[in-house]
């Protein structure tokens, strides 16, 4: 019986035993076939997203805005950041809401698996289309963010450069980024429940470490400043800086952006697919 099953399953590549892992190829081409999903269904939570507020989708700009007025009081008037900077209100309102957008992605991600068990147990679908469709979610209510960002930028005396189209690729790669981080958090969730009450310490931890609020001048120099300065979070964060208060981002500054975007979603496409045949099951 079971060579009779070995015998189908090699001359139809497109079927999977049970329980088990597509080769890469047709999990692939399974991803691509279902991309509107990764639209659609993100739309529509968009458009669900804090229906019973008053404020409804604004709330995407509001939480990094007062988050940034509270960090400016805290380390730019009591801890005297802002003598490191010239224009600081426009360097701390880019890295939060740089940072904003990778927290809520990250966030997002890491329920995708847990969260739709139902779904997962009742249908056959790539499940890295879950956390990818919340990247994707993220990724378009941030459209508007920008915006608002550039406009919060002018507004703190800074001019428009040519240097600000590079935000267009800048976001690209810190989109591809997230959607890794995504993936790895939403398998890692399904394995280890406890990491969804651990992420938001973790998450805010990162924000800390990653020069929000001050300049990697104020790091030793050293193999400390080092790790700082590669921090994933803390390079989205300075290549926004350098586009939009430079005129232009040093090439190390877009080397290391790319390095971690194709880092973190192939790292993460894999380390999610591998457990392919295991989400859903024993639940």
């Amino acid at each position: 019986m079971a060579s009779t099953v070995d015998a189908v399953l090699a001359e139809h590549p497109e079927l999977v035993r049970l329980g088990g892992r597509p080769p890469l190829g047709v999990y692939l081409r399974d991803l691509w076939a279902r991309r509107e999903f990764a639209v659609t269904v993100p739309l529509g939570e968009l458009r669900a997203q804090h229906m019973d507020t008053a404020l409804g989708s604004s709330w995407h700009v509001l939480n990094p805005l007062i988050s940034a007025g509270i960090y400016y009081m805290v380390f730019g008037v009591v801890l005297n950041a802002r003598a490191d900077v010239a224009n600081y209100p426009a360097f701390l309102v880019t890295g939060m809401f740089v940072y904003y957008y990778t927290q809520r992605t990250v966030a997002a991600g890491a329920r995708t698996v847990v969260t739709n068990m139902r779904l997962i147990q009742s249908l056959t679908f790539p499940r890295a289309i879950l956390p990818i469709a919340a990247a994707v979610r993220e990724s378009i209510a941030q459209g508007p963010v920008v915006a608002v960002l550039l406009g919060l930028v002018l507004l703190t005396g800074e001019r428009p450069a040519w240097g600000w189209l590079g935000l267009l690729p800048a976001y690209a790669l810190q989109a591809a980024f997230n959607a890794g981080v995504a993936l790895t958090a939403g398998r890692a969730t399904f394995h280890f429940r406890d990491i969804e009450q651990l992420l938001p310490y973790l998450l805010r931890l990162w924000l800390y470490l990653s020069g929000i609020f001050f300049t990697a001048d104020r790091i030793p120099a050293g193999w400390a400043r080092t790790l700082f300065e590669l921090n994933p979070m803390h390079v989205y964060v300075r290549l926004a800086r350098e586009l939009l208060l430079d005129g232009a981002a040093t090439p190390s500054v877009w080397a290391l952006a790319a390095g971690w975007a194709l880092a973190a979603l192939v790292g993460g496409f894999v380390f999610f697919q591998r457990e392919e045949g295991q989400y859903g099951r024993g639940w």
